[in-house]
This record gives C-alpha cells, structure tokens and sequence, in this order.
C-alpha cells in the first residue's frame, strides 16, 4: 500500500525540519522514532486524521504498546504536545543503530541526524 501523496509530502516537510537548527518545529528524534506533532501535519494542510489513518494504512508509526492508541504526548519546551512516533526505518539518512529494529520498507526523504531538542 502507498502513503496518501498529500500526508507524504506534509510528512516530508516536517521530518526535513530535523536539519535546521533554527527551526521552531517541535519535530524530533525520540528513543522509539520519529516525533512528529500532529500540528506538523494541521501547518501543511492535512488533518490529523487523516495522516494517522494513512500512517496506520501502511504500518508506518512505533506504537508505544501493541495494541495502544497511535498519539503519544511528548514535553517539548515544558508543553505537552501531541503528535505520533514514525518508525525511523521509514526515514533516509537516520542512523538506524540509534533506534528499535523496524524493519519496514517505505521510506520519506530526509537526511536527519540531529537527536532530540
């Protein structure tokens, strides 16, 4: 199954946020993944909705427990912010031994390093 253009591309925006310093994107690395607020996806146009449905679709989010609820609730900046965890399989140019084996195979372009704010 392919990811819905228009979440792939919001997608790709946000996680390309990972290389600018400067950016006030609450987007990060985490122990399981990829932290990408759902504001991240609501900024580019996307409902939230739809970019979880469309992220569930094609096996793409690091769910904190099986079975458990695809948000998660990260402090960033003393705010809890919402947002869901992407696999880091699916993002080129991360460092895959920092992460939780994934083992899927689509990918968002990004050349991301940078760990965490």
């Amino acid at each position: 199954m392919r990811l819905n253009p228009s979440v792939r591309h919001a997608l790709a925006e946000a996680v390309a946020t990972l290389n600018d310093a400067a950016s006030a994107s609450d987007v990060c690395t985490v122990a399981e993944g990829v932290f990408v607020p759902l504001a991240e996806f609501e900024r580019r146009g996307v409902q939230p909705g739809i970019a979880i449905r469309a992220l569930e679709d094609t096996k793409m989010l690091q769910r904190a427990a099986a079975g458990g609820p695809p948000t998660v609730s990260r402090q960033i900046r003393d705010e809890s912010v919402i947002g869901l965890i992407l696999a880091p399989a699916h993002v080129e140019g991360l460092d895959q031994s920092l992460f939780a084996p994934a083992g899927l195979t689509t990918h968002v372009p990004a050349t991301a390093q940078r760990r965490g704010h």
